[in-house]
């Protein structure tokens, strides 16, 4: 199974980034960028929006979840009514 930053990094080797590139683009310093790429901290959802941005990519996608799922909720959520 993949990781979010196993994804993470090899979005941005695939962009042909390399690490300072990456940190240049989202102001993240180079030992946060590090610690996510090898799974050792959880980026956040503002740090994983700046990634995704940088590298051109969706959220989901760093996440692994694949595009026909985006947007189908299983039978186990339902979807929350307004008050």
């Amino acid at each position: 199974m993949t990781t979010l930053g196993k994804e993470i990094k090899k979005a941005r080797i695939d962009k042909g980034l390399k690490q300072k590139d990456l940190i240049d683009l989202t102001g993240l310093s180079q030992k946060h960028l590090s610690q996510i790429e090898n799974d050792a901290v959880d980026p956040g959802a503002s740090v994983l929006r700046k990634i995704a941005l940088a590298l051109g990519v969706s959220a989901d996608t760093l996440l692994g979840i694949p595009q026909e799922q985006v947007g189908k909720a299983s039978g186990h959520y339902h979807m929350l009514q307004p008050l």
